[in-house]
């Protein structure tokens, strides 16, 4: 593996810094504090303007062909700047156009991905259920075949960017007569105001308010044969489940990008915050919480743009060094933004202080794209196979 950047991708690098030094980190407390759908769309339309949206996606339909290593590596910096813009970017690019990307037909391809790539249209992935999360074998939305076209009904939860959602990729249950869980289960794309598809109003989360998540309601929306992603139904749940190989390495970022900033916050802080007649960096007490920080940084850098190299080759360990590069990353975030509150004391504590939005956002990090237990059972599963265990 060399990770060393090319001039291009230096360019890139230091125009993407400077673009969320100057107009994302700015506006990540107010955006925190109002969740307005204005200024999330704003966000959005930005990144979009300098190619990050489309940046993964194959120049073919309008992206930027970029390797996902140096797509991760310039994403920490956004999940560094706002935890909430990040989120929304992630479930457009990753979740949604990039599902197309993979498993579209070249119709399907060329008819949404330009929109996606250039942010004209916000995409959206409906998978989770009010009665199923983890468990997406056992979703409950239906499509049933009426005059040539798909019916589906059903309640989709926790989709982000739902409220300001164009185009959304639903997963729902084609009826076949056969008994495994996962049969019937195929990915569709649906579109804004399709009649029968409604949105729920944004919920009231405790971290990243701005990345707006609701329900999303489907009352016998009417869907083309054409609109099956890839053409072929029963496909849906094996591709998710590739789909969330990519998402959990950019899960695996998102935290990457708070324990960063909380770093930063931290050695700030520390230095100018006095104790006893002296900064409080030079106690053990506070210093060895920075030390385990600047631990997660760069262990969790180096495994991430591990597992984002072996996407960018095709190899079959990808998805298993996602799940570890998720596993690690967030459940370490976690604890170091605990760390850094406590480093903060009181003033952390307070609405406002930085450390406060981002020990709210962290916790995200261990639930979406598959909680830790999940990924606990995916590498058990692996070494379970790897060494022939019972």
């Amino acid at each position: 593996m060399d990770f060393t950047w090319s001039d291009e991708e230096k360019a890139i690098i230091e125009g993407f810094e400077k673009l969320c030094r100057e107009k994302i980190e700015p506006r990540a407390y107010e955006l925190d504090k109002t969740a307005s759908l204005d200024l999330i769309r704003d966000n959005l339309k930005i990144l979009a303007d300098f190619g990050y949206l489309g940046a993964p996606l194959p120049e073919k339909y309008g992206g930027g062909g970029m390797k996902w290593t140096t797509y991760f590596y310039i994403s920490e910096i956004l999940a560094k700047s706002c935890a909430s813009t990040y989120l929304s970017a992630l479930a457009h690019t990753l979740l949604c156009a990039n599902f197309i990307a993979m498993f579209g037909t070249e119709e399907q391809k060329k008819r949404f991905l330009p929109d996606l790539a250039s942010g004209k249209k916000i995409g959206v992935l409906c998978a989770t259920e009010p009665g199923c999360g983890s468990d997406l074998g056992a979703l409950k939305t239906k499509a049933e075949k009426s005059k040539g076209k798909y019916i589906i009904s059903g309640q989709k939860a926790y989709a982000t960017n739902g409220p300001i959602g164009d185009v959304f990729v639903v997963l729902a249950r084609v009826p076949t007569n056969g008994t495994k869980k996962h049969e019937g289960i195929t990915a569709f794309i649906l579109e804004k105001g399709m009649k029968g598809l409604q949105v729920g109003n944004p919920y009231d989360k405790l971290g990243v308010r701005g990345s707006p998540t609701s329900d999303v309601f489907l009352d016998s929306v009417e869907v083309p044969p054409e609109n099956v992603i890839g053409g072929v139904e029963g496909l849906g749940f094996k591709q998710v489940m590739k789909v969330f190989d990519i998402g959990r390495v950019g899960m695996a970022v998102f935290s990457l990008g708070i324990v960063s900033a909380c770093l930063e916050e931290c050695i700030r802080y520390s230095r100018e915050r006095y104790a006893f007649g002296k900064p409080i960096a030079a106690y053990e007490d506070v210093n060895f919480k920075i030390v385990d920080m600047q631990i997660t940084v760069d262990m969790g850098r180096a495994i991430i743009l591990k597992a984002a190299w072996m996407h960018d080759i095709g190899s079959e360990d990808a998805g298993l060094i996602a799940s570890c590069a998720k596993l690690f990353v967030t459940e370490r975030a976690t604890k170091n933004a605990s760390d850094a509150l406590q480093i903060f004391g009181g003033l952390g504590y307070i609405k406002g202080t930085k450390v406060e939005r981002l020990y709210r956002d962290v916790k995200l990090g261990e639930i979406g794209e598959g909680t830790s237990e999940i990924q606990r059972r995916i590498i058990f599963k692996r070494l379970q196979k790897q060494f022939g265990w019972a």
